[in-house]
């Protein structure tokens, strides 16, 4: 199991980065945590050069490199994609698979690029969203099997809209989670937190089916509080057990500690990621 952490693009330009770290060698000191991996995400707005010089730092300093891009109520979300070649969603996400394959290469190790569902308004018939998931993730894995092996394509277990908000995102309930995987054939990124959030909310059982945790390769890792994606110091969500769990299905893939930096700003500073550091080496 390889522990790593959300990291930004530009991170050493962030005011938030330099606000956390101080004058520290960021990856030198991720690296003392017990860090091997990063988790870039990634979107429309991204520059490639950009993107690709990040990666080199990265993997120079020996992290294994995933990519997450985020498209929700974009021209490049899934909901829009299309085989044809000037699609929005097509093209976007052809080039970061590209570029995983680059890295993939760099570092002699699978790049895993873990996408959303498809994500639309009230309006939106539900069927339509989970066949345009379908489609999007079925021509993705078919792109990273003929073209590059070694990039992993994921599909994210989602956070269910609140009531109320006129949203939906396929991928929400582990069993449209299971429907898109199985019948794409991609394998699955389990988000604890959504995990925590879907259950609490809508009381909807908080651990996968069987079918589905022999899917996972890859995580995310975050605790919550009055909101998600907070460090590891509320014992809110059960991550350990859902560690645990994972590995008695035999998982050996990334667990990503996805808080962004004024997160672990907001929960203490520098200490608060330094114990989720600690608290999931425990768990490797």
């Amino acid at each position: 199991m390889l522990i790593g952490l959300k990291f930004d693009v530009g991170f050493a330009q962030e005011p938030l980065y330099r606000q956390l770290y101080g004058g520290r060698d960021i990856m030198a000191f991720l690296k003392e945590l017990g860090f091997g991996a990063v988790e870039t995400p990634v979107g429309p707005e991204t520059d490639l050069q950009q993107l690709r010089e990040h990666i080199t730092s990265c993997v120079g300093a020996g992290f294994k490199v995933s990519l997450h891009p985020y498209s929700e109520a974009t021209a490049f979300n899934p909901r829009f994609f299309s085989l044809d070649a000037d699609n929005p969603c097509r093209g976007m996400h052809e080039r970061f698979f590209a570029i995983a394959a680059e890295a993939a290469r760099l570092q002699q190790f699978p790049v895993v690029v873990n996408v959303h569902g498809a994500a639309g308004g009230p309006d939106d018939a539900r069927e339509h969203l989970l066949s345009q998931s379908i489609a999007f993730f079925t021509w993705a894995g078919r792109w990273r099997r003929d073209n590059a092996p070694q990039v992993n394509v994921t599909v994210e277990l989602q956070m269910a809209p609140s009531p109320g908000e006129p949203r939906q995102r396929i991928g929400d309930t582990y069993a449209e989670l299971l429907d898109v995987a199985t019948q794409s054939d991609v394998k699955v990124c389990w988000d604890f937190g959504h995990a925590f959030w879907n259950t609490r909310v809508y009381g909807w059982p908080i651990a996968p089916p069987e079918a589905l945790l022999k899917r996972i390769v890859h995580v995310h890792c975050h605790d919550a509080s009055t909101e998600d994606h907070q460090p590891l110091i509320h014992n809110a969500v059960p991550w350990r057990q859902f560690i645990q769990l994972l590995r008695d299905h035999g998982f050996d893939g990334r667990v990503i500690l996805e808080v962004p930096p004024d997160q672990f700003l907001r929960a203490g500073g520098l200490q608060s990621l330094i114990d989720s550091a600690k608290a999931l080496r425990g768990c490797s």
